[in-house]
């Protein structure tokens, strides 16, 4: 397990998966009011997890870190080493995990949506900053990913799990 931004650290990657995206389709019920259910890891993937609305649809979620690769190496290898991001590096990472997740073959479908869930324990990357830096940011064009969020690891302040909307564009 990684020792860099590890608060979403699991030693089984599909359970990460699905503990990631539980926070996002328990945001997406209580502030959208979808009711989306029975939340499971989708094997083969990609899609990594898929889940049902209220009338049996399937929900394809395609979950993705943003963190910084080469922090998360330098710290493996016993350096003590924080990535300190400036303004525009969130957005240039978060365009390129959704340019590359949209660009999958999802198995299984079809999916009434493609959501893209990405995460972050990055200590540089703060929820508030980050959402007026990214509040006119668009992400694609995108072919297949209906809409994308960023899921933060938890927040004393806000009592939960921030999550972030972002704008994409079809």
């Amino acid at each position: 397990m990684k020792s860099y931004a590890p608060f979403f650290e699991w030693s089984d990657k599909p359970q990460k998966e699905v503990g990631v995206a539980e926070h996002l389709v328990a945001y997406i019920n209580r502030e959208r009011g979808f009711g989306w259910h029975s939340l499971k890891p989708q094997q083969p993937d990609p899609p990594d997890c898929i889940c049902s609305d209220p009338s049996g649809a399937h929900i394809a979620i395609e979950v993705a870190e943003v963190v910084c690769s080469v922090a998360a190496a330098r710290t493996a290898r016993g350096e003590n080493v924080m990535r300190r991001w400036q303004p525009g590096d969130a957005a240039a990472h978060i365009r390129g995990l959704l340019l590359k997740k949209d660009g999958k073959q999802y198995l299984g479908g079809p999916y009434k949506e493609v959501v893209a869930c990405l995460f972050t324990d990055e200590f540089d990357l703060d929820f508030e900053e980050l959402r007026e830096e990214l509040k006119n940011e668009r992400f694609g064009p995108m072919r297949q990913i209906s809409s994308a969020y960023l899921v933060f690891s938890y927040s004393a302040q806000s009592q939960g799990y921030p999550v972030l909307p972002l704008e994409v564009a079809a």
